[in-house]
């Protein structure tokens, strides 16, 4: 066999491969032997992730036999997603150290990876959602001692039933389960079929109300849970909304009234991420806020105010979303020492980050053929830009030292958004405006930080006690 077929035909399987690889070395973690060196090689099982990638071909590989002729593959939709969860895991594995030496975290930590890129490679809606829910209760194996675990797993039952229910409409419909071709018009045509998914996919996307897991197991002290987490949130929540919903044809007034709704969470995330003590509780509101941020674009573009005869981009809005998932990743790797013990080298990956994150929001914009006009448009990047301003701010406390890590991976991992928005830099004359609300928020809400830090702190996740300050603080007790 020449070096050209061999390559073709690990091209063909590469989407078997990157799932295949983590779980057979948690095969191999039940042969007592085999534990102390399979735990050294679980860091790089995503090796072959990222290698697929980056360079193997767009590939559909059918198994007909399975599940409802069930297929994996490697699109451009998918492709972003892909590198953006082999980067991430490759960093919790480099995190997680020696935690990784003993058989159960390891054998959780690769199944919630396999299952983590079955999301990007699936095929079909039923293989979809049977990695989600290997990736998801893998993954609350790892967290179960975090803070929020609890809640975690009660929203994850929540959210499997709500997708089951889904699988079983669109099955009894007629309906293919194809993610290739998918069954967005059908979707936006059901009420039914459409809160479903909002919702279904939603608590695992951590949108607000059902978020509050999120911010807590980012507070945990596990530090490797601040790679793994936004990795979940993006390909369990965020990835299926796109092909689900990008390219639908939900009813206009449908579709304003679910932008102005998500509008509204996003509203809720950023108050109380302003009023977090902790940098990574801010930051977990910051993902919460991203999904209903993705909600509300998503619903403008299939609403009676899209442009005529648009089309979302698909390809963009990914490639946008993975910059934003470094951009996070990087701010979340970073720790939160005190003012006094910042050097000028945290300062500047702390405000570079942000920029990149920032820059993803408006080139989100660019993939969706939608006025950026539109006040719900304009408001939500006016919301967003108060936690962008929070985020350059820098002084958030309470995460421990444990969590204050050297400049060098965040130093990394923002390198990689970096390069990541040189290849997918394009002018986008239309997000201009947004762009512009978005400077000046962020710009107001830097300036007004300061007195914003005198604000009663909320604990992270807690809507209660939230409820319960919210009139002593609008009376100024």
């Amino acid at each position: 066999m020449s070096a050209a077929s061999l390559l073709a035909t690990l091209g063909q399987w590469a989407p078997l491969l990157v799932v295949v690889t983590p779980l057979l070395l948690a095969g191999l973690l039940t042969l007592p032997r085999l534990v102390g060196r399979i735990s050294v090689l679980a860091p790089w099982a995503g090796l072959p992730a990222l290698l697929a990638g980056l360079g193997a071909p767009e590939t559909e590989l059918l198994l007909p036999g399975l599940m409802l002729g069930s297929s994996l593959m490697i699109d451009a939709i998918g492709r972003p997603f892909l590198v953006l969860l082999a980067l991430l895991w490759l960093v919790a594995g480099w995190l997680a150290g020696e935690r990784l030496r003993c058989r159960g975290p390891a054998l959780l930590f690769l199944l919630a990876m396999s299952g983590s890129f079955g999301l990007a490679v699936a095929g079909n809606l039923m293989v979809f959602l049977l990695a989600s829910t290997v990736g998801a209760y893998a993954l609350y194996g790892l967290a179960a001692r975090q803070p929020g675990a609890r809640a975690f797993l009660v929203l994850l039952v929540l959210s499997d039933l709500l997708l089951f229910e889904l699988l079983l409409l669109l099955v009894k419909g007629g309906i293919g389960l194809s993610l290739a071709t998918a069954p967005s018009a059908a979707l936006g045509g059901s009420a039914i079929l459409l809160l479903l998914t909002v919702l279904g996919f939603g608590a695992k996307a951590a949108v607000f109300g059902l978020h509050a897991w999120l911010p807590r197991m980012l507070s945990g002290p596990a530090a490797e849970f601040g790679q793994i987490l936004p990795g979940f949130v993006f390909a369990a929540g965020l990835l299926p909304w796109v092909r689900l919903l990008a390219t639908g044809e939900p009813p206009g007034s449908g579709a304003m009234i679910l932008a102005w709704v998500a509008l509204a969470g996003l509203g809720l995330a950023v108050m109380l991420g302003t009023l977090q003590g902790s940098r990574r509780a801010l930051l977990g509101y910051s993902i919460s806020a991203l999904s209903g941020f993705w909600l509300v674009l998503l619903s403008v573009a299939g609403g009676d105010e899209a442009m005529p005869h648009g089309t979302v981009d698909a390809s963009v809005a990914t490639m946008a979303l993975g910059q934003a998932g470094l951009a996070l990743a990087s701010l979340l790797a970073r720790g939160a020492p005190s003012p006094a013990r910042q050097s000028w080298l945290d300062w500047s990956i702390n405000g570079f980050a942000v920029l990149l994150l920032a820059d993803a929001l408006v080139a989100m914009l660019g993939a969706f053929s939608v006025d950026a006009r539109m006040p719900v448009v304009i408001s939500a990047y006016l919301l967003f830009g108060v936690l962008i301003g929070q985020l350059l701010w820098n002084r958030q406390q309470g995460d421990g030292a444990a969590l204050a890590f050297s400049p060098r991976l965040p130093l990394l991992l923002v390198l990689s958004a970096a390069l990541w928005a040189i290849l997918m830099a394009d002018p986008l004359a239309v997000a201009s405006v947004a762009a512009l609300a978005l400077f000046i928020s962020a710009a107001t809400s830097l300036l007004l930080a300061p007195l914003l830090a005198r604000l009663p702190r909320v604990p992270p996740g807690d809507l209660l006690l939230t409820a319960v300050r919210l009139p002593r603080l609008l009376g100024g007790r």
